[in-house]
């Protein structure tokens, strides 16, 4: 279905988005701009502003998408691998590197505050949904409770805050190393290996703290 047909069938928002997506892969964000989605999506220059209202509207809606794969990535892989806290975090690791590699200009996008209007004072459901799953595979780590996604915002102790810093500098780091092509000390067929004894040692870490 064309970005035309599906307007006549009440979906043009999605099909506007499916084009972005495409767009992203195709020229990265350089080649990012209302005007070339529309021409992607075959409809009127105006279509994205009308349904986005700006580039950053956009691509604020596109970075939603992604942490939507995001979250449905880390499920898979952590609820593969409850049970084991070792396995559970080089699981939310493994999740979050394959996400980058998959979707690089999402990943790129999805933590960049002058490109997307987010209010962070009351993030998308998809932003806080993926904080609760990083939250709570730290506090699986420490013998705690987990939490709903509407109590990530309560109070925290400091030791906690300091474990999911730990915990998310740890995965997000690499993942954006690996991606910037910054980790030129790991050989291609040592990647996984060494992911997965940082991921151990992290997880022992916070398992003795």
């Amino acid at each position: 279905m064309t970005a035309r047909e599906a307007y006549h069938h009440g979906d043009l928002r999605n099909a506007l988005l499916d084009a972005a997506d495409e767009l992203l892969q195709r020229e990265g964000l350089q080649g990012f701009t209302l005007r070339a989605c529309a021409r992607l999506a075959n409809v009127s220059h105006a279509a994205p502003k009308h349904h986005f209202g700006d580039v950053k509207g956009l691509l604020a809606a596109v970075a939603e998408r992604g942490f939507q794969r995001l979250v449905q990535q880390l499920k898979l892989r952590i609820d593969a691998a409850r049970g084991n806290l070792d396995e559970e975090m080089f699981a939310t690791a493994r999740a979050y590197v394959e996400f980058a590699e998959q979707y690089p200009e999402h990943f790129r996008i999805m933590f960049r505050s002058d490109l997307i209007n987010f209010d962070m004072d009351c993030p998308p459901d998809m932003v806080i949904s993926t904080f609760t799953e990083l939250t709570n595979v730290i506090l699986r780590q420490r013998g705690e409770a987990e939490v709903q996604p509407h109590q990530t915002r309560d109070a925290k102790s400091p030791e906690l805050v300091n474990d999911i810093l730990l915990g998310w500098c740890h995965i997000h780091g690499y993942a954006h190393l690996r991606l910037e092509g910054q980790l030129m000390m790991v050989p291609e067929e040592d990647h996984m290996k060494q992911l997965r004894r940082a991921s151990d040692r992290l997880a022992h870490l916070i398992q003795k703290l």
